[in-house]
Formats: structure tokens, C-alpha cells, sequence
């Protein structure tokens, strides 16, 4: 098989040559944690013939992105210099502020963002007049955007043709947008004390979102990511899960489907309490479950969702970045025990560094060589 059967069957639970591995290298980090590959043509060449694994190349389109006015200010008192960003909208002004320590990569503050959740002085939505401001300024995107994302997705293609590798749609998500524009802090307090505020931003961001799915589909990309890691318990109840993330997923789900396609629904920590959820959503694959730092054993978590496909297997952070080849090896094996090899794709989640030991990685890919063939002893009733 190709790597993009391979996948595509694995990802559909579906018989395969051998279990797939599709790690992913970290590439939007500070220099000394980053993989710095030219483009996506020498990361595939890396990865398929040096290392030896599989691969996807990720598309997304981005939305239509307003002019950002941005300005350093030096404050008394201040260990950081703080970098105040603005928007103007048909709304009013909209502001953020953060404090901008030696490794913050930007010179503004983005909307969605992981660096400016930790260093927010003022965020970007607190009232939900903020929300407003944002609405009429975060738009579904065209003209321009849609061209170059179309141009960006037609290269992807061609490339994916050359080297027998699937091109998978992401950058769809749901309650990231609270947690980003707001800190998490205060989204999850506005949550309780405001929760029209996180209504009304949820259906904003959905209502993009879900012009980026459908153009996606129309283009003809048949494998699609949607981003559920700040959906979970780690943030919300499962009741506000199913006010907040639910209804639109399920939406997204039926949608894909029907233009038949493949929906990988990508959770990391905070699962547990939503399994019985999770399993009445009719999702494909769930993509990087944590099997260290989420709290809940992967043959439990193979249990509890029954049909559906996993991409995930052993903890980045725990095993690749702080083991020891041992170690990882045993990871590998357990993975293989908890899921078979069939519906199973070995990744350490959610990436690796490029700063951890790389012994361990090169452990991982060799441990999985071992095993990836089928052999009814260690497929746990799945081979």
C-alpha cells in the first residue's frame, strides 16, 4: 500500500499492510525546539526515506485577517515590555495586550495564539460587546484568501500525487476561541458568571468555521482535523460540552460524511468524563489522546469507543522528551497491546522536539518496525 492508503484505511478502521506511524515535528517553536525543514518537500523526503515512517501534509484556510495596529510600550515596574495590539472594526476599537517576554515569537498579538493565553495583560473579548466588535471583524474568508488558500492547496496536492501521501484539512475548532481571545482564566469564569458571552462567541467562530469546512469539502479534501484540545474537562463541564461543542460538532461530522469523507476529532487530555459522549458522536478517528499525562488507560479508552479509529499511541513529553530508548520501546508496545493493528496510527503526542534525546525517537520508529506487521499474538483480538 501507499502511505496514503495506508492511512486513509487505518483512519477508516480498515485491513492494512502494515500499522501506519505519522509522527509530528514541532516546526512553530523557539529555534533550539523547532524541526526547521526548508519546505514540505524536504520534510517528506526526510520522513519517508530517512526515517522511514509515513506522512500527511497539513492544509487550512485561513479567515479573512483585519489590519493589526501594533506598539511596544516600556512600563515602570514591568519585568516585560508590553505589546499592545488594536483593531478597528465597524464596531469600535478592539484591544489586546500582552506582556512580551524574551521568547515571544510576534510583533503583535494574533487572535488564536497559545503564546498570548499565558501573557495576556488585557485580552482581546471580556464583555460581550468585545464580541460584537470581534463578529464584525472575523469573517468567513474570500477574494484574495480564498485564492491563495485554493493556490496553497493545489501545490499541496501535487505534492501529495509525487509522494503518495494524503493532504488533511485542519483549522476548524470550537471552544479554542474562548480560551484564546480571552485567557483561560477568564473564559472559563465568564463561562459561569457570563455565559452569553461564550454563546455568542461560539456561534461567531462556528459560522467561519464552517464556510472554511464546506470550500474544503468543494475543493475536494476528503480527510478533515477538527481541533477539540481546549473542548475538554480540562476547561469545562461535560454539560457545557454538550451546550458548546455538541450540537456544531455534530453538524461538522454529519457534514463530512456526507460528502464522504473523514472526520478526526483531535482531543488530548481531559477526556474521560465525555467518553459516553464521544461515543454517540459519529466521528472516525480521535486523534492524540494522551496516554500518560490524559489520565485514563488506552485499552479502557479502546473500550469505550467502539468503531472508532485512534492516532496517538505513546506521550511526546514523557517518553520521547524525559525516557530513555527503554522506555520508549515499552511505550510502543503497550500502544500495539491497548489498540492492534488495525484502526491504529503510532504517533507520540502531540509532537516531537527537536531539543529531546533523538535516541528516542529513532527507538520509537525502530520498536514500531518490529511490530507493525500483523501477528495475531499481539493485536489483542483487533489484528
Amino acid at each position: 500500500m501507499t502511505p496514503k492508503e495506508r492511512i486513509t484505511a487505518a483512519l477508516l478502521g480498515e485491513d492494512v499492510d502494515y500499522t501506519p506511524c505519522v509522527p509530528t515535528f514541532w516546526t512553530g517553536a523557539p529555534e533550539r525546539e523547532a524541526f526547521k525543514w526548508r519546505d514540505e518537500e524536504e520534510m517528506l523526503e526526510f520522513l519517508l526515506r530517512k526515517l522511514g515512517v509515513d506522512a500527511v501534509l497539513w492544509f487550512s484556510i485561513p479567515h479573512s485577517q483585519p489590519p493589526f495596529r501594533s506598539w511596544v510600550e516600556q512600563v515602570p515596574g514591568e519585568r516585560y515590555p508590553l505589546l499592545h495590539s488594536e483593531v478597528d472594526t465597524p464596531k469600535g476599537k478592539l484591544r489586546a495586550t500582552v506582556r512580551k517576554t524574551d521568547d515571544y515569537p510576534y510583533d503583535h498579538v494574533p487572535f488564536f495564539s497559545d503564546w498570548a493565553v499565558s501573557r495576556y495583560v488585557k485580552p482581546w473579548i471580556e464583555t460581550l460587546e468585545d464580541v460584537e466588535k470581534f463578529a464584525s471583524t472575523y469573517r468567513p474568508p474570500d477574494g484574495e484568501v480564498l485564492s491563495e488558500a485554493e493556490e496553497r492547496l493545489e501545490h499541496l496536492r501535487k505534492l501529495g500525487e509525487k509522494w503518495n501521501v494524503p493532504v488533511v484539512g485542519a483549522g476548524l475548532f470550537a471552544l479554542n476561541a474562548p480560551i484564546h481571545l480571552m485567557g483561560a482564566e477568564r473564559a472559563v469564569l465568564t463561562s459561569v458568571d457570563s455565559p452569553e458571552v461564550i454563546d455568542s462567541l461560539n456561534e461567531v467562530v462556528h459560522s467561519v468555521n464552517r464556510r472554511k469546512l464546506e470550500t474544503m469539502l468543494s475543493w475536494g479534501v476528503k480527510i478533515v482535523v477538527r481541533n477539540g484540545w481546549y473542548d475538554t474537562t480540562d476547561f469545562w463541564s461535560p454539560k457545557q460540552y454538550e451546550r458548546w461543542v455538541v450540537p456544531h460538532l455534530r453538524e461538522d461530522i454529519e457534514l463530512v460524511r456526507s460528502a464522504d469523507g473523514i472526520f478526526v476529532y483531535q482531543a488530548c487530555t481531559g477526556i474521560r468524563p465525555l467518553l459516553p459522549i464521544l461515543r454517540e458522536l459519529d466521528f472516525h478517528c480521535l486523534l492524540e489522546p494522551e496516554p500518560v499525562l490524559g489520565g485514563i488507560d488506552m485499552a479502557e479508552l479502546r473500550e469505550a469507543l467502539p468503531g472508532k479509529s485512534f492516532w496517538g499511541g505513546i506521550s511526546a513529553p514523557v517518553h520521547i522528551g524525559e525516557g530513555t530508548p527503554e522506555k520508549v520501546r515499552k511505550a510502543v508496545r503497550e500502544a500495539f497491546s491497548a489498540f492492534g493493528k488495525r484502526g491504529f496510527i503510532l504517533k507520540a503526542v502531540p509532537s516531537i522536539r527537536a531539543h529531546w534525546p533523538w535516541e528516542n525517537v529513532l527507538a520509537m520508529v525502530d520498536e514500531w518496525k518490529r511490530l507493525r506487521y500483523p501477528r495475531e499474538e499481539l493485536c489483542s483480538g483487533r489484528g
